[in-house]
Parts: C-alpha cells; sequence; structure tokens
C-alpha cells in the first residue's frame, strides 16, 4: 500500500519577495528614525562656532596658500578665460583670500607660529608694505623671523612663497650680510612645475567635459525618457514606507560605524591613539561605507545575483550618457562659482585632508572618495531612497527629493550643497533613464576622480 502524501508537503514555498512587497514600516518607528536624521543633519549644518577646525588646518592652510600663490604669480600673463578654466585667481585676489583664511584661523584659535608669520607677511605685501616692517604683533610672535632661517629654508628648498618675499625685502634695504641673494619667487622652478600639473591635470577634466558636450542630444534626450519612465517587476514594486524606513536605519548604521571606528583610532577605548597603517585605515574607511550598503542589498534580496540583476550592478553602463552628464555638472559647477562667487566663505584648508598626503594618501582617496563612495552612495541612495520614491510618486519629484536628500547629508557651503544636488539629480536621471546602477555608479566616480585627482596633484604631490 503507498504510503499517504500530506497535501500541504507539494505546496511551493512562499516567496521572500511577495512577503516583501507586502510588508509595511510601522509609521512611529519611521518618524523616530526620521527625528534622529533630522537631529544628527541639525547638529552638523549648524555646529557650534568653536572647535570647526581641526589641528592640521594651519598646515593644510598654509600648504593651499603658498601653492596658490605660486600659480596666481606664474599664471599672470594668462588670458582671464585660461587662469578661470584652470581655476586659478589673480595675485591680488589670492592675496586677499589668503590673508582672511589666516586670520579666519587666528579667530579659531588654530593659527601657529608659522601660520602667524605669514599673515604678518602676507598682509604687509597685500597692503604694499614693507614685509620686514610687517605687523608682527601677535603675542605669540617674538618680532619679525631670523632671516637666517629662512636662508636655510630656500637652500634646503622647503621655502614658502612669502620667504622669498621676506629675504628680497631685506636685500632691497642694503642687508648684504644676508649672503644669499634669493631669486623672486616668479622665478622659482617649483612655480612652473605647478602650473605645468595645474593645465595637464585641471585641462583633463575640461578635454572630458568637450568630449561630452558631442553627446549632450543624446543626453538631454535620455532624460526627456527617464522622467516618463516606469520600473517594471519587483524593483519598481516594493513600498515607499519600507524603502524609507531601509534607507534610515542604513544611513544611521553608516553614521554609527564611522564614529566607532573614530573612537578606536582615537584611543577612547584603549586610553591611546592608535597608528593604523595607510592600507589598513583605508581598507576600514571602506568597509564603514560599503557595509549599509550591503545590508540593505540583503534586505531586499535573498540572493547577490538578484541584486546584481534588478538593480543592474554590473550591466553595460551607457557610457555616452555618462560624458554627456558629466559635460553638464562641469559646466552647472562653474557657473555656480561664478553665480554664488561673492557669497562663498572661503574655507582655509581649501577641503584639503592631511591624510590624503604623500601616495599612500592617493591610495586612500582613491579606495575612499572614488570607489567605495560612489558605489554605496549610489546604492542607499538611488537604489533604495530614489527607486522608494519613484515607485509611489512620478520620477522628477522622486528625483528632486532624492537629491535634495543627498545634498543634505553632506555637510558643506551653500556652492557644495548645491553642487552635490545636481549630481544626485544627474545619477537618479541615469539610474531611471538606463534602468541599471552601474551608469549612475560610473558617473560618480568620474565625477569625484575629476576633483580628488587633479586636487592630488596640485596639492599633495611632493613638490
Amino acid at each position: 500500500m503507498l504510503p499517504r502524501i500530506d497535501a500541504r508537503a507539494l505546496k511551493t514555498p512562499a516567496n521572500p519577495y511577495r512577503q516583501i512587497l507586502r510588508r509595511s514600516f510601522p509609521e512611529p518607528v519611521l518618524a523616530l528614525l526620521m527625528f534622529f536624521t533630522g537631529v544628527w543633519l541639525w547638529m552638523n549644518h549648524f555646529p557650534e562656532e568653536e572647535g570647526q577646525y581641526s589641528e592640521d588646518a594651519c598646515r593644510m592652510a598654509l600648504v593651499k596658500i603658498d601653492r596658490d600663490l605660486r600659480m596666481a604669480e606664474s599664471t599672470q600673463d594668462f588670458p582671464p578665460w585660461a587662469r578661470t578654466a584652470l581655476g586659478i585667481h589673480g595675485l591680488r585676489p589670492t592675496l586677499d583670500i589668503s590673508v582672511r583664511s589666516l586670520a579666519e584661523l587666528g579667530t579659531e584659535k588654530v593659527l601657529d607660529v608659522e601660520g602667524g608669520y605669514a599673515l604678518a607677511i602676507l598682509d604687509a605685501i597685500r597692503r604694499d608694505q614693507d614685509p620686514v616692517r610687517g605687523p608682527f604683533v601677535d603675542p605669540r610672535l617674538p618680532g619679525p623671523p631670523d632671516p637666517a632661517i629662512i636662508i636655510n629654508r630656500v637652500a634646503e628648498g622647503r621655502d614658502s612663497w612669502w620667504d622669498r618675499r621676506y629675504l628680497v625685502a631685506f636685500g632691497n634695504r642694503g642687508a648684504t650680510e644676508i649672503g644669499l641673494k634669493p631669486e623672486t619667487a616668479e622665478e622659482d622652478s617649483r612655480n612652473r612645475e605647478l602650473v605645468l600639473r595645474a593645465c595637464v591635470s585641471r585641462g583633463a577634466v575640461w578635454l572630458f567635459a568637450l568630449v561630452g558636450f558631442l553627446f549632450l542630444p543624446r543626453t538631454l534626450a535620455a532624460f526627456g525618457r527617464a522622467m516618463v519612465s516606469r520600473t517594471p517587476g519587483y524593483v519598481g514594486r516594493w513600498p515607499m514606507s519600507v524603502g524609507l524606513g531601509v534607507f534610515l536605519m542604513a544611513y544611521l548604521a553608516s553614521i554609527g560605524f564611522q564614529l566607532l571606528l573614530n573612537l578606536v583610532i582615537a584611543g577612547a577605548f584603549s586610553g591611546q591613539p592608535i597608528y593604523l597603517e595607510p592600507p589598513v585605515l583605508a581598507v576600514l574607511d571602506a568597509a564603514t561605507r560599503l557595509l549599509p550598503a550591503l545590508v540593505v542589498l540583503g534586505f531586499f534580496f535573498r540572493k547577490g545575483g538578484h541584486a546584481i540583476g534588478r538593480l543592474g550592478l554590473f550591466a553595460k553602463p551607457d557610457v555616452f550618457l555618462i560624458l554627456g552628464t558629466f559635460a553638464l555638472l562641469t559646466v552647472i559647477d562653474h557657473g555656480l562659482k561664478f553665480a554664488l562667487a561673492s557669497h562663498i566663505r572661503p574655507d582655509p584648508t581649501g577641503g584639503l585632508s592631511a591624510d590624503e598626503a604623500g601616495w599612500w594618501g592617493l591610495i586612500l582617496a582613491l579606495a575612499s572618495a572614488c570607489l567605495a563612495a560612489p558605489i554605496a552612495e549610489e546604492i542607499l541612495y538611488r537604489g533604495v531612497l530614489f527607486r522608494s520614491l519613484a515607485n509611489r510618486i512620478r520620477v522628477p519629484a522622486a528625483t528632486l527629493l532624492s537629491a535634495a536628500v543627498f545634498a543634505m547629508v553632506h555637510f558643506y557651503d551653500t556652492y557644495g550643497l548645491l553642487s552635490v544636488g545636481f549630481v544626485g539629480v544627474a545619477c537618479a536621471l541615469c539610474f531611471a533613464a538606463t534602468g541599471n546602477l552601474a551608469t549612475a555608479i560610473l558617473l560618480h566616480i568620474l565625477y569625484n576622480f575629476a576633483i580628488k585627482v587633479p586636487e592630488w596633484i596640485v596639492y599633495h604631490a611632493p613638490l
């Protein structure tokens, strides 16, 4: 006699994706996550005035000011349009910005002795006064700098732009005992090298943009299709509340990972700071960025292959769309700089980080800002946030809302927020137009690469 078969055993296992589509995120929990996120954003966008600069701020500011002055002086014969394209101001505006930046660091009490000397000398040069008689009135400055010390710097190639100006002023006053007749900063070979670096690296960015202009009609047509696009299947159907809840949890988790890593490195648990080799630091930084994105994919997809296929993570990117969008972003970015020039408060450090100095710093910048960040952010902000919003509201509104959130989580000034917001809009439209994240990820990588690599070549590479 045949055994009796249980009919329940023949039933098809429940589809996990249908279960996800039937889920809803509790509104009180969603409101609580929004509250915590809002508090974090408020604290970082409106911090206390004191202590906003790190201990390395003065050193990085002096590096930036030195190299900006060298380039400004060496490109005085360049046509204005060329200097604008290369991001180089005239000598007088650069002096004004330099003095204001160092004065701000002094107000924040992070200006060291070297920065105080630089401020006094540069302020005198800016006022067309004798730098030897500069306003060395800061109580931390024991009078004017010793010319012998500066002579040694010049001999060893460690001098700054203002050092030679200071020595030349001594020579003009007949101080023959100095023993060194320094050439002016304009004739320093390092200045020509810096200008060449700026021309090659920043010129390459414009070359990519010029190539991209050839594909602008194709790009604008793709954006038009994206505005009315609908995503079929599972990805285009998951509930907006679930997507928002998962996104907020992932964002708060990424904050927690980063804070924990910073506490460990600062020695909050061991009692003394921990030094991490640059490769280890690069791996840990990339992990803190990527882990929340991987958790999100694990929630929405039961297999890695499903996530890759449904979101198009490894799909063939639309290179022409990427180049055309990059050209648009380049023009928009320079337009914002021009329109907001009078409202932009110069950052004394120019956004430079001591962690990105030297060759290991370049590796950190490439691994973190140019690879890990674009991949993680596109999964979170376009693959989850934008996709969740677009499943409930129309693409134009979803694009603007997701881009606004993307801008707000970056703690920049008005120019920075608008610039990042336009990047968010561009990446969302690329995702909607192609249906794959690979195009948005590659565009994001190219954009960050065009910022970080020229910045490293000009300011961080050994000179």
